[in-house]
């Protein structure tokens, strides 16, 4: 079930990492920079001073750094870097008078703050200072459960981006601005939090065929949220292949196959039978699987069926809806529903689609008397596009 967002601020600045350019002179003052201090304000500048103080450790990765010239000087740049050279960006006032960092620090981190500045008399000075950030303890860590795609596959236009967290995540707006999606060519599309542990992304409309996505979720220290930092990054990147969509008739008990909307085979089929009905709606396929041990106990049927060789999976819902071989009910196929859910088909005809589909192809299920959720699997395209807007955190 969906749950409201909640409501992100920005910190203010002032209650900053400040250092301050006097005269050409980079200064900082003296605040202890542990993992519990509170970061204050400085109200008179003194030269040749740091908040944090150089050398300073467990510095919480929310507080902002920013760097001030006073009165009559300007900075000519500034960077703030961690060891493998990566940067904190950051914003310059229109006056040359105020840098500001516009993102979260990583945790367990030596920062180097470098500032150029330039005094009325034209003299150029350069100061640094460093400090590190602080370690959040195991159980206040946000790491990933689950990411997809994998790095480097190929999918059907139906694919989503999927982020499972390994905790509840209380400042979603924080989480959902670190991570980026880019795609090649560019498309529209947006994150949409499925619950309070999952995000997923996806375009607006089906993915282009060929397309190129590259995911950066920046998730390491970012705060969020009842106590909770981020624990680590991840990139990844994966293409998306031909269109293929399955439209599954459970009224015909047939399966039409389309290639870039061409219809290529029609299959027969038989569905959940009433009261076990199959999914109705629209999904994509998460994963499949050339053999699997199918259970009725695993999906609430008590002792029904116990199958330890189930052919030619195509898997479509968390729930355990497949579409499969299913040789022990070759002569209902085209003519009745009898299956507990799954959609069933003859061996060879089976192997046959498993050969011809992606995780990601697009499978819709009509004549169902129920729909499924869209967190039930890949199962995003149940809602529109304004829907799917309205789970986000970060409006568009």
């Amino acid at each position: 079930m969906r749950t409201g967002n909640p409501c992100h601020r920005r910190r203010t600045l002032g209650a900053a990492a400040v250092a301050t350019l006097l005269g050409g002179a980079l200064g900082s003052a003296a605040v202890p920079g542990t993992a519990s201090a509170t970061v204050q304000p400085v109200a008179t500048p003194i030269p040749l001073t740091s908040v944090p103080v150089d050398g300073a450790t467990g510095i919480r990765t929310e507080v902002p750094v920013s760097v001030t010239a006073q009165s009559g000087e300007q900075l000519a740049s500034v960077t703030l870097a961690a060891p493998d050279g990566a940067t904190v960006p950051g914003s310059l006032n229109p006056e040359g008078t105020v840098w500001t960092a516009d993102d979260h620090l990583r945790t367990h981190t030596r920062y180097t703050l470098t500032a150029i500045g330039v005094a009325s008399n034209g003299t150029q000075v350069t100061r640094t200072s460093s400090f590190t950030t602080f370690s959040p303890s195991t159980d206040n860590q946000l790491k990933f459960q689950t990411t997809e795609p994998q790095n480097g596959d190929l999918v059907g236009v139906g694919m989503p981006i999927l982020v499972q967290f390994t905790h509840a995540v209380s400042d979603r707006a924080a989480v959902e601005k670190a991570l980026v999606v880019q795609t090649d060519p560019p498309q529209p599309g947006h994150w949409s939090w499925l619950s309070d542990a999952r995000l997923d992304w996806r375009p607006e409309n089906y993915w282009q065929p060929g397309t190129k996505v590259r995911v950066s979720l920046k998730l390491d220290g970012v705060p969020a949220g009842a106590g909770q930092y981020g624990g680590g990054d991840t990139t990844f990147a994966f293409n998306v292949g031909r269109k293929q969509f399955s439209l599954v008739d459970l009224s015909k008990h047939e399966m039409t196959v389309y290639d870039n909307d061409k219809p290529v085979r029609t299959l027969p089929v038989t569905g959940g039978k009433p009261g076990n009905d199959t999914w109705g709606g629209t999904m994509a396929v998460i994963d499949k699987s050339s053999s699997v041990h199918m259970t009725s106990r695993s999906v609430g049927f008590g002792d029904a069926y116990d199958i330890p060789d189930v052919r030619w999976a195509i898997h479509l819902t968390y729930s355990g809806t497949y579409i499969h071989a299913a040789p022990w009910s070759v002569g209902s196929q085209g003519y009745a529903n009898v299956s507990h859910g799954c959609v069933g088909l003859s061996t060879d005809r089976a192997a046959w689609l498993f050969q011809n589909t992606l995780p990601g192809d697009l499978v819709q299920v009509v004549n169902s008397p129920k729909t499924v959720s869209p967190g039930n699997g890949y199962g995003d395209w149940m809602e529109n596009w304004n829907q799917w807007l309205s789970g986000s955190a970060v409006k568009a």
